[in-house]
């Protein structure tokens, strides 16, 4: 077998040093898995049409990482959209788009599995399969190419996609993956045809095979039974802030509120929640395993846990001591309101902000969509609850274009927000801020909603500008969505297989991240509407007859059409139903009808919930005074030169977390570890002599820290030493007195004569000899003018063998130091062109040797 071909060193070497954000594409994350692509059976590519800090923040995705990987035979790595700036350099270096782990391009997969998660990802995802080497077309692949396979919530309506997938995975993925992995490895081990392994896919409950479906067949979706087979602990930690940067653990799947708007509601039932004693062991499991410093309970309805009046109080004594905070993301009106002390006592860590969800404006209207269990007086106590407990802001979340909305249900955003907003300022006279946030009304498939139509565009707008303007009087934050992308969502999940073609050019025509407003190219898409023939508006802005057929209808979603066609008239009605959990089924079709709890303990689960949330005994916060400082050296080095400072504190402090170091803290709104290092180093420099300083709640060897703390580290992050430094003695920074960089430019690709100037020792002499070194610095967000002479101690070349090199020695003044890029720019400008000079300063290999302290000779 001819081994396979990474991309990985030339990544590293011709991608990264000019990107913007490098650390979107290293792959030496903590509890990042990586096996040899040889050894195993399967080579499964995850994929998520969108950035790494969008795509790390999804939990399905990790579980499936996780599960695959369990397999012996079976090595699953991810891949995320790469941005503009990298998907130009892979062009321009002819270099495949490749997975994060061992940098192995696409096409050498067996599996592609996207995740679908969001509509405007579409054109991302042809953008994906076209740099990976992958044809655009399931007719177009053959035995050579990999298998093209998507789930996620999109997938509940497939049509726009099936002409590029070729299999969907309607439901649950955690067991259907595991199945579908060792179907192809059988198929692999046979050498059959293609062909072959598309009627083995169709044996998989749950797997839609377009190519070998028959007319009228219906795909029912997988229904997961087994939730409590995921390790937390084990998920890869982001070195870079992503969108969700915290431990996320399902504690509940599915919700039986029944708020007719809310997709996820119907696609994830029956509900399926954890029992107390196994949450406990999940949340051990995982901050011991991440050093997360914050936790989150995810669900779509946390209330709704049956144990979470048990769980709750211990939970939040057993965080309190480490500073980890705790949200609860789905948190709704009534639960805050039943437990007065809940939000006070989720603040007590770390008060940030809090979301409440009323949906719509008025009482009437939230019956409209069936969003019940509180009032309007309900939604404002809820405000004066999170005000007096600390909350520095909250956030309100509406929907614009609800079927039956009048002027007179926007005017009632307004007067919530106006009453909310007096209630707030009352409570704390300073401090505090409110943010409306109106989302545009897609009706989505499988949902009562599904018939029908989307207020035209113009409308959106109007009630978005007469929100914005009324709200701005009232002093209050307004967010929205821009009706553009509302409209083609609308389009991509409403449509059938006639929008595949239009996708198809838009792609073509160079769309891609449409869910980025900056990126969206409406017009295009409108072009590429026109020229496939399709009628976006009749998609988007028209009702679908009630008997009519829809494009999904192959798909059982679990809710039967029947029980959404009552709902559906039950709204125009103006009638709520109540939550099958609490009263009787409301026939809604699904697996766990008629006897959901002999449903649920047969499947070893926590029943739905039996009462409210009881609150909990008050948490103090102690003081957690240092007593210890210790000093450390260490490393950054490889590929984690790319960090960022703020992304070198992260993952120090992480692993100082999962060690389990009694780490000190700062007092304040937010604490956070006192932990701090000398001098930042710039993105892409490596640093061979670090130092740092950390201050410890009890005493602890220094050796003993040494070692701890490395068991928790990747090895390109190291601490080479520690040692006690006086507790309150002066700070690391304020000693250091200058820095020594080794830097070297690689001789590939640059002009022979250019590279014998550069490096000789008369260079470095004549650079000296100026008077004054003018550089541009960026100084709090603004460009400065310096000169840098003073600041520059020594400069010598070093090269060898026909490759430049220098030592550059700088001196740290009283307003700090230059960088060395910097510096080395004023070196190269008067030598190098124009054109040449950003590329050639980008293909500098900086090393940061030492670091000078006050009082070293």
């Amino acid at each position: 077998m001819t081994p396979l071909t990474t991309y990985k060193s030339a990544i590293a070497r011709d991608v990264l040093p000019y990107l913007g954000k490098p650390s979107r594409y290293i792959a030496a994350e903590w509890n990042a898995v990586v096996k040899d692509p040889d050894s195993v059976a399967v080579r499964v590519a995850l994929a998520f049409p969108d950035v790494y800090e969008i795509g790390m923040s999804h939990l399905g995705l990790k579980i499936l990482y996780q599960r695959l990987n369990d397999q012996s035979d079976v090595m699953a790595e991810r891949v995320y959209a790469p941005w503009l700036d990298a998907e130009a350099l892979l062009r321009d270096r002819r270099i495949p788009l490749c997975s994060q782990e061992s940098g192995l391009p696409l096409d050498s997969f067996d599996i592609l599995g996207f995740t679908l998660q969001y509509e405007l990802s579409f054109a991302t995802i042809l953008a994906m399969l076209e740099l990976g080497g992958v044809p655009l077309r399931a007719a177009d692949r053959d035995e050579r190419h990999p298998l093209v396979v998507a789930g996620g919530p999109v997938a509940f309506t497939p049509e726009p996609l099936v002409e590029f997938i070729d299999a969907f995975l309607i439901g649950d993925g955690e067991e259907a993956a595991l199945e579908l992995a060792a179907a192809v490895r059988d198929w692999k081990r046979e050498g059959g045809r293609r062909q072959e392994l598309l009627r083995a896919l169709r044996g998989i409950e749950g797997m839609y095979v377009p190519a070998l479906h028959a007319a009228g067949e219906v795909v029912r979706k997988r229904t997961a039974v087994r939730l409590d087979e995921v390790d937390y602990g084990r998920f890869p930690v982001p070195y870079m802030d992503v969108v969700h940067d915290r431990a996320t653990i399902e504690v509940m799947r599915g919700c039986a509120q029944g708020c007719r708007f809310r997709q996820a509601g119907y696609l994830y039932r029956p509900v399926r929640g954890h029992a107390a004693s196994a949450i406990h062991a999940m949340v051990e499991r995982s901050l011991a395993g991440t050093g997360y410093e914050e936790l989150s309970l995810s669900s779509l309805s946390i209330a709704d846990l049956g144990c979470l009046r048990d769980l709750f109080p211990s939970l939040m004594r057993r965080l309190a001591p480490t500073r980890t905070s705790l949200s609860l993301p789905s948190l709704r009106v009534e639960a805050l309101n039943r437990n007065q002390d809940l939000a006070a006592e989720i603040a007590k860590v770390r008060k940030t902000g809090l979301t409440i969800a009323p949906e719509a404006g008025s009482d009437r209207l939230r019956r409209v969509i069936n969003k019940i269990g509180f009032d309007e007086q309900e939604i404002l106590t809820a405000v004066q609850q999170a005000a007096r407990a600390g909350w520095e802001s909250l956030k309100f979340y509406f929907m614009i274009g609800l079927l039956t909305e009048t002027q007179t249900a926007v005017d009632e955003i307004v007067r919530v927000a106006r009453e909310a907003a007096r209630i707030a300022r009352r409570e704390r006279s300073r401090g505090f801020g409110l943010t409306i946030s109106a989302g545009s009304f897609v009706p989505k498939p499988h949902t009562p909603f599904q018939w029908f139509a989307q207020e035209p565009m113009d409308v959106l707008r109007e009630k978005q500008a007469y929100l914005r303007g009324r709200l701005r009087e009232l002093r209050i934050d307004f967010k929205w969505q821009h009706v553009e992308s509302s409209f083609l969502e609308a389009v991509f999940s409403r449509g059938g297989r006639e929008v595949g073609a239009a996708i198809a050019l838009g792609y073509q025509r160079g769309c891609r991240f449409d869910g980025w407003t900056e990126q969206l190219k409406f017009e295009t898409w409108l072009q590429a509407f026109a020229d496939a023939g399709v009628d976006p508006y009749a998609i988007a802005n028209k009702p679908f007859p009630l008997e009519a057929p829809l494009p999904w209808d192959h798909i059982d979603a679990g809710a039967s059409k029947a029980y959404l066609q009552r709902e559906y008239r039950k709204a125009l009605e103006g009638q709520a139903t109540e939550d099958c959990h609490v009263g009787a089924c409301n026939g809604c079709g699904e697996v766990c009808a008629p006897d959901w709890l002999a449903w649920a303990k047969g499947a070893g689960l926590s029943p739905p919930r039996s009462g409210g949330l009881e609150s909990p005994e008050p948490v103090d916060r102690p003081t957690v005074q240092a007593i210890q400082k210790i000093r450390f050296e260490f490393q950054k080095v490889g590929e984690l030169r790319f960090l960022s400072h703020l992304e070198l504190m992260r993952a120090l402090t992480r692993g100082l977390r999962r060690a389990g170091v009694p780490l000190a803290f700062t007092q304040g709104f937010n604490p956070q570890p006192k932990l701090s290092l000398a001098q930042a180093l710039a993105v892409g420099i490596e640093g061979l002599r670090e130092l740092g300083e950390v201050e410890l709640a009890e005493r602890m060897a220094p050796g003993e820290l040494c070692e701890a703390w490395n068991r928790q580290l990747r090895p390109e992050l190291k601490i080479l030493r520690t040692w006690e430094a006086p507790l309150h003695g002066p700070s690391l920074s304020a000693g250091v007195r200058g820095s020594v960089y080794h830097i070297q430019l690689t001789p590939n690709g640059w002009d022979q004569t250019v590279l014998t100037d550069l490096g000789t020792p008369e260079a470095c002499t004549a650079f000296l000899a100026r008077e004054s070194i003018a550089v541009e610095v960026t100084k709090k967000g603004r460009p400065v003018a310096l000169d840098a002479r003073p600041l520059i101690q020594e400069f010598l070349d070093v090269g060898r063998n026909g490759t430049p090199a220098w030592q550059l020695t700088l001196r740290v003044g009283p307003g700090g130091s230059v960088k060395p890029t910097i510096v080395m720019r004023s070196f190269l400008e008067r030598r190098v062109s124009p054109g040449a000079l950003d590329h050639m300063v980008s293909s500098l290999r900086i090393t940061r040797t030492a670091l000078a302290l006050e009082g070293q000779g």
